[in-house]
């Protein structure tokens, strides 16, 4: 019954907003090396989920994992409002790494949308770090977003997105369709 009820307001929800579905590719850096991942993700106008994955082969099988949620807390005006979000990333690929990679920050910041072009900058604070650092730079979080105009009649959006967050600099490149 439990599980009936929340499949049916998922579905409601689903139904109710305006919801994109992102799938893509990503490039995602580490200290001295990149990887080419899977991109998926949805999208709502205040609220926004993605994730990066792909594995790693060498010198064991393991993944590098980047998932970020957010969403607006406070709206300013019809192009900008302040954002509350979790990233997780997890890209210690080695045994002999000397930085512990496997971090959740929690971040705030200021999110500015215009009309093809979407800019979101804030400060982190990491929560599962044994050691903090003094350079500010760790703790800032930025990520430009570009929606490519589209030809007519045409649903899907394709977005470049840069994200830079303590210390990885990432590209993705990806779809986003309406879910309805």
């Amino acid at each position: 019954m439990k599980k009936g009820l929340l499949f049916f307001f998922i579905v409601i929800s689903l139904i109710s907003f305006s919801i994109n579905f992102d799938i893509g590719m990503s490039i995602l850096t580490g200290e001295n090396n990149w990887n080419m991942g899977l991109r998926l993700g949805l999208e709502e106008s205040n609220f926004e989920f993605s994730s990066d994955i792909t594995y790693v082969s060498t010198p064991d099988f393991s993944f590098i994992t980047v998932i970020d949620v957010s969403t607006s807390i406070l709206k300013i005006n019809d192009y900008s409002n302040i954002d509350f979000g979790i990233s997780w990333f997890n890209d210690r690929i080695t045994k002999e790494a000397t930085v512990n990679r496997s971090i959740f920050l929690m971040y705030s910041g200021l999110k500015l949308t215009l009309e093809n072009i979407s800019l979101k900058a804030g400060f982190g604070y990491p929560l599962s770090q044994e050691t903090y650092s003094t350079n500010l730079t760790d703790y800032m979080f930025f990520k430009i977003s570009y929606i490519v105009p589209p030809p007519e009649d045409f649903i899907d959006d394709l977005k470049l997105e840069f994200r830079f967050i303590n210390g990885r600099k990432d590209f993705s490149i990806y779809f986003s369709e309406p879910i309805r």
